[in-house]
């Protein structure tokens, strides 16, 4: 746990949110170091964005020249930390080579690590019916079989990398658990634990959902944990979670790349001020980038 209980502010910057969804969707580099920067400026420690075309918007998930020149402006803006996603087309052994680029050559400090594999559901509230089936091909299952874990934990390991863990389902969180029982994986552990509506992945988005996945911590586990409302178009459940999670001790992310519909009109700044309104109404303070590299050995700023 960080020094008085700070909550760590994670902000999901752009993700595949479209401008259509919500005008302040950054796209290129420079917009989105500078909406890091003002993420940051509001009290951020942690931004995790995706590389995109600057014109259309369109995913490079895997651009090394892309996310080395956000990543080389945002710490010209601020001393948060960074991390991009990656591609899931590409084979197990190659999907994480910008990360490892990045980490090397541009210091990248976070290495995102997905711990299992999810079918990419997709559900339409409206209209109580599946949407985009037949639109994605090879992207209809997201593949991270444990090989792709384990090599993934073993080089950020050897790069000095932190894991920043997705757990996309209740099993995810069983097998980080058993990650660190096995010494593949040192604590203190830092996840993300996702909490999807419009992507229909792991249990209904509810209190109780998050409840259950932390039931699968033993006592003990030094962990960080960050909730992820993701894929809602409700802001008041969105701003629930998080309220639940941080009355159980936990992180929260915040974000127009995660809940585009839930907040058309708000930057992702605005966004990360309501999060700090209600850290203040819950007691807690807010973690500093600094706080949280001392949390995880990372060298400071």
């Amino acid at each position: 746990m960080i020094d008085g209980d700070a909550v760590i502010v994670e902000v999901g910057l752009n993700e595949a949110a479209m401008r259509a969804q919500n005008a302040h969707v950054a796209y290129s580099p420079s917009e989105c170091a500078a909406d890091a920067t003002r993420c940051a400026d509001a009290g951020a420690a942690v931004v995790h964005w995706h590389a995109r075309d600057a014109e259309t918007g369109a995913p490079r998930f895997g651009d090394v020249a892309l996310y080395a020149e956000a990543l080389e402006l945002m710490r010209a803006g601020s001393d948060l930390l960074a991390y991009p996603t990656y591609p899931v087309d590409l084979p197990v052994a190659d999907r994480l080579d910008h990360v490892w680029t990045l980490g090397t050559e541009h210091g990248l400090e976070l290495a995102p690590i997905d711990i299992g594999s999810v079918t990419n559901v997709l559900w339409d509230a409206t209209d109580h019916d599946f949407f985009g089936v037949d639109l994605l091909g090879d992207a209809a299952v997201v593949d991270n079989p444990l090989s792709f874990t384990l090599g993934g934990l073993a080089r950020a390991d050897e790069l000095g990398m932190v894991p920043t863990l997705g757990a996309f389902d209740v099993g995810f969180t069983r097998t980080m658990v058993l990650l660190t029982e096995s010494g593949r994986l040192r604590p203190p552990v830092f996840v993300k634990i996702f909490l999807s509506g419009a992507w229909a992945v792991g249990p209904f988005p509810s209190e109780a959902a998050l409840d259950f996945h932390l039931a699968q911590l033993p006592e003990g586990l030094d962990v960080e944990w960050v909730a992820v409302p993701y894929a809602l178009d409700d802001p008041a459940r969105v701003e629930r979670l998080c309220r639940h999670a941080l009355e159980l001790g936990g992180g929260i992310r915040v974000g127009i790349g995660d809940n585009p519909a839930a907040f058309p009109d708000l930057t992702n700044a605005e966004l990360v001020e309501r999060a700090l309104g209600w850290c203040a109404d819950t007691g807690r303070p807010v973690a500093s980038a600094a706080d949280v590299r001392e949390r995880f050995g990372l060298s400071p700023r």
